[in-house]
């Protein structure tokens, strides 16, 4: 979305939008482009839910950072204490994936992995069979009464 969109999204005057987005970009932040899975080149997804000891946990993360199959890893409670999700080339790609990491990270135990042959909705957008957007399903939280609201109003 171009800034002066954003500004009219959210009601910000345009150069407070600039100063702010300029701001989150000289930071730490990083910013992620979605597209479609099938046009990328990596149409498979899998996610393996691992386990590492707890003082590797950092160093694990560092790693998996820098693997570009890697879409995210978060840090879970409980005997599988990461879930690295990863996008493939190919189904046989799962478990060749699965060996690279056990090369590159040998205190990394794999202990369950789920291929996922169809993503129906990624990001808030629900997606047709090709991974191309046809609808949208508004992120939302619950209120203390239970019910839910809109993040973005």
């Amino acid at each position: 979305m171009s800034i002066r969109d954003l500004a009219a999204e959210t009601d910000t005057g345009l150069t407070t939008v600039r100063r702010r987005l300029q701001s989150l970009l000289a930071s730490r932040a990083s910013l992620r482009c979605d597209l479609a899975r099938p046009l990328s080149g990596w149409p498979m997804s899998a996610v393996y839910f691992a386990s590492v000891p707890g003082q590797y946990l950092d160093e694990t993360s560092r790693v998996l950072a820098d693997v570009r199959e890697v879409r995210s890893c978060s840090i879970t409670a409980g005997p599988n204490n990461l879930m690295i999700d990863v996008w493939l080339r190919t189904l046989a790609d799962v478990h060749a994936f699965e060996a690279h990491l056990s090369r590159r990270l040998p205190r990394l135990h794999i202990q369950d992995r789920s291929v996922v042959l169809r993503t129906v909705k990624h990001m808030g957008r629900l997606l047709d069979q090709d991974g191309h957007c046809v609808g949208v399903v508004p992120l939302g939280h619950s209120r203390v009464d239970g019910t839910a609201t809109p993040m973005w109003s």
